[in-house]
This record gives C-alpha cells, sequence and structure tokens, in this order.
C-alpha cells in the first residue's frame, strides 16, 4: 500500500537479542515452575476455634489446567482479532497501515509471556513465604485434635490424618496467599485491555472497543470471586492476587508493549501521504512540490497551499 512502511521481514532466530530475551525469560519462568511444582510453603499454626478454616473441601470450579488453557488461548484469540479488525477500518489509511507488521501479534504474545512469567514468580514466592492456610485446612488435613492441647491457643505442632489426598494437595492447602486464579486472570485481562487500547483503531463501531474489554474484565473477575465460593481462598488473598495481576501487566505494558508496539512511525507516513494526496495540486501552472509541503507542514502544523512567491520566482 502507497505510504506504508516497508513490510517487516523475518528477522533471523539466532540473534544476540533474541537468544538474551529467551535466557532472561527462562531464568525466571523456571524457579516459578520449580516453586509451583515442588514449593516448601513456611509452616504456619492456627487456632483451634478458627472459624475461617472451617469451610467444607470443595473441588475447583475453575482448575489449572482450565485457567491456562483460557488464558492462552483467549490471549492468542484476541491479538489476531484486534489485528483482523484493523483490516476492515476504510476511514483513514493510517489504520490499514498498522495491520502491515506481520510481527504485531508474535510481539505482544512475547510480552505477555514475559509479563506471566514475572507474575508467577512474585505469586509463588510470596505462597511459599507466607504459607497461609486456606480456609478448607481443617477439612483437608483433618488435624488429630485428640493429641492437640487447644488451651496453648496458637497451635504450631500437628499433623495431617487425610490420607485422601495426595502430599500435593496438602501442601496445596497450606498456600492461600496470594490467590493464582486471581492474580493470573486479573494479569491477563488487563493486559488485553491494555493491547486493545493500544493497537485497536476502527472508527466503524463506537462500542466494539469498550465492550471487549468490559467482557475480559468481567471473566477475570469472576474467575477471582469463585475462589471465594470454592473456599479456595479468603478475600483479603483474592484482593492481594488482584493487585499483583495489575500492577504487573500495567508495568510490563508501559516499559515494553508501548515501545514495541508503538505506531507513531505509521501515523508520520500515514500524514506525509494524506498531504499529497489532499494537497492544492496547482498554483499559477505550476504542481505544489511534495518537500515544500512537508517543511511547511513541519513548521506550522498543517499544510499550507503553494506559496506565490515560490511561483513567481519559478
Amino acid at each position: 500500500m502507497k505510504g506504508c512502511i516497508k513490510k517487516e521481514t523475518v528477522p533471523p532466530f539466532l540473534t544476540v537479542q533474541l537468544i538474551g530475551d529467551l535466557i532472561i525469560l527462562l531464568t525466571i519462568g523456571l524457579p516459578a515452575l520449580v516453586l509451583y511444582m515442588m514449593g516448601s510453603p513456611y509452616k504456619t499454626g492456627f487456632f483451634c476455634d478458627d472459624a475461617s478454616l472451617k469451610y467444607p473441601y470443595k473441588r475447583n470450579t475453575i482448575s489449572d489446567a482450565m485457567l491456562s488453557g483460557v488464558a492462552f488461548g483467549l490471549t492468542i484469540m484476541t491479538l489476531l482479532i484486534v489485528e483482523v479488525l484493523n483490516i476492515f477500518e476504510k476511514k483513514n489509511k493510517r489504520h490499514r497501515c498498522l495491520t502491515r507488521g506481520p510481527f504485531a501479534c508474535l510481539k505482544g504474545f512475547g510480552i505477555f509471556l514475559f509479563g506471566f512469567a514475572i507474575m508467577q514468580l512474585f505469586t509463588e514466592v510470596l505462597k511459599n513465604a507466607v504459607g497461609r492456610l486456606r480456609p478448607n485446612f481443617f477439612d483437608l488435613c483433618r488435624p488429630d485434635f485428640s493429641r492437640i492441647d487447644c488451651s496453648q491457643g496458637y497451635i504450631t505442632n500437628y499433623t495431617c490424618t487425610n490420607d485422601e489426598h495426595s502430599a500435593s494437595t496438602l501442601r496445596n492447602s497450606r498456600q492461600s496467599f496470594p490467590s493464582g486464579h486471581a492474580a493470573f486472570s486479573i494479569f491477563t485481562s488487563m493486559y488485553l485491555v491494555l493491547y486493545i487500547q493500544k493497537r485497536l483503531h476502527i472508527s466503524y463501531s463506537h462500542f466494539l472497543k469498550p465492550a471487549m474489554q468490559a467482557a475480559l474484565i468481567l471473566l477475570s473477575l469472576l474467575c477471582s470471586v469463585s475462589r471465594i465460593t470454592d473456599h479456595m481462598h479468603h478475600s483479603s488473598d483474592v484482593i492481594a492476587g488482584i493487585v499483583i495481576g495489575f500492577m504487573v501487566a500495567c508495568a510490563v505494558f508501559h516499559s515494553l508493549g508501548i515501545k514495541h508496539l508503538n505506531d507513531q512511525k505509521r501515523k508520520k507516513v500515514s500524514t506525509v501521504e494524506d498531504i499529497e494526496e489532499n494537497s492544492t495540486p496547482a498554483v499559477n501552472g505550476h504542481h505544489t512540490p511534495l518537500p515544500l509541503l512537508q517543511n511547511t507542514f513541519t513548521v506550522t502544523g498543517r499544510p499550507n497551499s503553494f506559496p506565490l512567491k515560490y511561483a513567481e520566482t519559478s
């Protein structure tokens, strides 16, 4: 398309920048994965009459596998939809230029992966450092109260007697703070909301962009609330997860997304194209030179017609 910047070519995969970014991503992601799979949470105690730990055990409404599949799938689908919707923008050519970058989706997904690794590392480190008991802890652990002297108050010496669940489930019962589901869902929705705000440029609908953003936020809030109704987290755990997901999404997009998804150059190119197409073609039989229009636009901020002095001297 005339006026658009040159189409991006496939960069070589074995570059110093790519290898360095992959190493950094693995450096952050692998510790988070190890903590998620084999982390040893701090062993906190409890009070025998703590009603916040006496909720019954329920199956997850949204499992870890379901959350991961939906979050990654929704991210890929949203990135593709945004770029496809830009193709149908016919009011302004600069928006069609925005879709010429074939790596927009790859860049967006790469930034998403980096932010996810940071968010997951923060969450897992806090889970294991705090070791807060879940609301269904008594039902999962079933400590032997016949061997516990509740008059001592805060109990730290106890043994779980429930053999109906795996060791990983019992370990997970001591990782309530913060909510990983809330952090992941809010991070995903906020990242996509910011991506849509930055990349989606359409004029054929005023409501499509905010409707997409509102739907993403609603889905993440429903996922977060389900952790409370499933008796998997305390309310404060969910709030902490929401804060972590929101802050990481905003920080990562501000530091990386704005830079790598910037469309400033494309806007400048399309502006020159608009000047060329809409300028007054002739004054005294002479055509308006494009370089003069560009200089005039740069100085005054708006294109002027061909100066008469220039026409007379010509």
